[in-house]
Parts: C-alpha cells; structure tokens; sequence
C-alpha cells in the first residue's frame, strides 16, 4: 500500500519506522512538508511543499499527523481530492471542530478513520477477545490506568461495550511531585516535576461505569505503572491475572506473552501473540515479519495500517470516524467536569446513532 504523509514530526517517524521494517506491505509515496530545508534533506521517497502537487501523486491513501489546531483544511482538501484519510488523534481541537470533520466526512462520503492504536495493541486485542467470547460473562464495571485521555476512553468504551450511550462523567485532576527521569528519547536525568493524574467516572445509560485513573507520568517512568481491572457478573481481568466461574467452580489462569528472542531461543526478536489457558487468544499480523522488530505501540500502529488497506478494499473500517469522535467528545467532558468541578452529562452529537 502507498502512503503519502503530511506531517514530519515524532509520530510520524515512528510510522515511517515501520514502512521500513515491513516494506512488504507498505511503501511511502510522498512526504508534504511545510520547511523546504527539511523537504531538501528528506531522501527516502518524494519529498513536497506544495499541497497541490503532492495530491496529484499516486498515493492509495494519505496519513495526516500534524497538529489538531490547524488539521482540518488539510483533511477537507485529502477528501475533495477523493484519497482515503487517516488523520492522528485527536482530529479536532474542540466539540465545534469534531462537528465540522463529521460534517466533512457526510458530504464527500468520505473514507476518514483516525489513528487510535490503543485498542489494537498486543494486550489490549487480548483482553477484547476475552470479553467478546463472554468468558467474564456480562462486563459491567472496569478501571482503567493504561493511556491518556482519548486513548483510554477509547479502550473503555469497547471493552464495556456501550456503543454512544450518554453518560455523567464525574473528575478531578491531581498534581503531585515525581522524580522525571525518562522521556521519548529514554533515560534523561533526574528532576523533579508535577505529575497531572486524571481521575474520572463514566456512569453510562444502562449503568455500567468506567473508572479512568492515568497520570502523564505513566507513560515512561519506571516506577509508575499502567493497571487495567475488568470486571464482568462471573469473572475479572486483573493486569495478566484472569479469574472466571467455569460452570462449576471459581477457577484462574494467566494471558502468557510469547516474546521470542529470549534466553536461548533464535528465532529472532519479536512478539508472536498472547495465549489464554492454552490457546492463542492474540497473534501478531506482523508475527511472520520476524526480523521487524516491533514495539506493541508499532504493532498497533501497524495494525491501523493494514486496517486502511482492508477499508480500501472491502470498505471494512478499521476505526470508524463516528468512534473516534465519540472518544475525543468524552476526553473533552471529562476535562470540562474537571474545569468546572462539577459533573458534566453528556448529549447526543450528530454522529450518534439515532439522531
């Protein structure tokens, strides 16, 4: 698949990473950049300036990751162009913006997913596959303290399973002092800074509750650790840890990584998949990629990619644009609840099914 890219920052980096590692499957068509210095410099494939010619490229589709503030004539230009979108999280910067892409994507019938990679990760895909098969029986209540904002609200939403029910989101911020010690780049040295953590309820319609609890500090600090508690009528994910009724008695078992390269084994470094009580309940679509190399977050992230690939081809969505609006609308109430300290109810929004 050709990906032309619009945007040269870290995220897009760590995409184009995994272009190189799997050029099997994909291959960059073309580069838009805003600098013409850095557009010089830039050799791996077509480099642009000017948005005119780079949509005029053959491109299968084209991957937007530049800031949520100026996103929008960007997208609406892609689409008028008729090329299939993925834009970075968050597409919009406020309720109006989400509205305005919604609106873009009703009058070209436009093909726009946006790049929520949480849901798609190793373990993530593994606790989802468990909940689907009903091994927790109905999943009612979760707390989840793996990843910020719309990346955990997305993950809460499908885990629970409750579509775009309204809901009263009750939060409150906290800060509270943390030795820094490691960033994007790794280990940095040590200081002390604010960590900001977010502790928020989502009470849905139908009563099930999202508990959301995540700090931005969670991310790569090596003492503050990212949990996830599912709990359904009989059984609970725990981290790694599954407890369940099995018809006769309360019984448990462990999702088991499989990370090659380990101790003496030579396959090559990589993640295979998860496994539940003996069977595979996750496996890597980038498993036979052996030599690639693969973080979780680029399996996810690779994971949108070929997602992309089948909505070109079948018009299966990977991350239909109504979620990911969805998501965000929720992030944006949780920090409106904690702006004003009281609690915020949501309403229906026009990608909400039914209005």
């Amino acid at each position: 698949m050709k990906i032309g890219f619009i945007g040269n920052g870290w995220r897009t980096r760590g995409y184009w990473r995994i272009v190189r590692q799997v050029p099997e499957a994909f291959q960059i068509s073309g580069v838009l950049f805003r600098d013409p210095v850095k557009a010089a410099a830039f050799t791996e494939a077509p480099a642009f300036t000017d948005l005119t010619e780079f949509l005029q490229q053959d491109h299968d589709m084209i991957m937007i990751l530049i800031p949520r503030s100026v996103v929008f004539p960007y997208i609406e230009a892609c689409v008028a162009a008729g090329f299939p979108v993925l834009v970075e999280t968050p597409p919009a910067p406020d309720v109006k913006g989400l509205v305005k892409v919604w609106e873009l994507q009703q009058k070209y019938n436009a093909k726009i997913q946006v790049a929520e990679q949480y849901f798609l990760q190793p373990y993530h895909s593994a606790v989802r596959a468990l909940c689907e098969q009903g091994l927790l029986g109905d999943v009612h209540n979760l707390r989840i303290a793996m990843a910020h904002d719309y990346h955990g609200i997305s993950v809460m939403r499908k885990l629970l399973g409750v579509g775009d029910q309204p809901c009263t989101i009750t939060a409150q911020r906290f800060d509270v002092p943390v030795l820094y010690h490691c960033g994007r780049a790794g280990m940095e040295d040590p200081r002390m800074v604010t960590d900001h953590r977010k502790v928020a309820d989502f009470v849905f319609e139908n009563g099930k509750v999202g508990f959301f609890d995540f700090a931005d500090e969670q991310y790569f600090n090596y003492f503050r650790s990212r949990h996830m508690q599912v709990q359904g009528t009989q059984g609970e994910i725990n981290d790694y840890q599954v407890s369940w009724w099995n018809g006769t008695m309360p019984v448990a078992a462990r999702l088991e990584r499989q990370d090659l390269g380990q101790d003496s084994n030579l396959e090559g470094y990589f993640h295979r998949g998860i496994s539940f009580n003996g069977e595979m309940v996750y496996t890597s679509p980038f498993a036979q990629y052996t030599e690639a190399g693969l973080t979780d977050d680029e399996i996810g992230m690779g994971s949108l990619l070929l997602g992309m690939d089948r909505l070109i081809r079948t018009g299966e969505e990977i991350y239909p644009l109504k979620e990911a609006l969805q998501d965000t609308y929720l992030y944006l109430m949780m920090d409106e609840a904690i702006r004003t300290g009281q609690s915020v109810q949501t309403k229906r929004m026009p990608w909400n099914s039914g209005v």
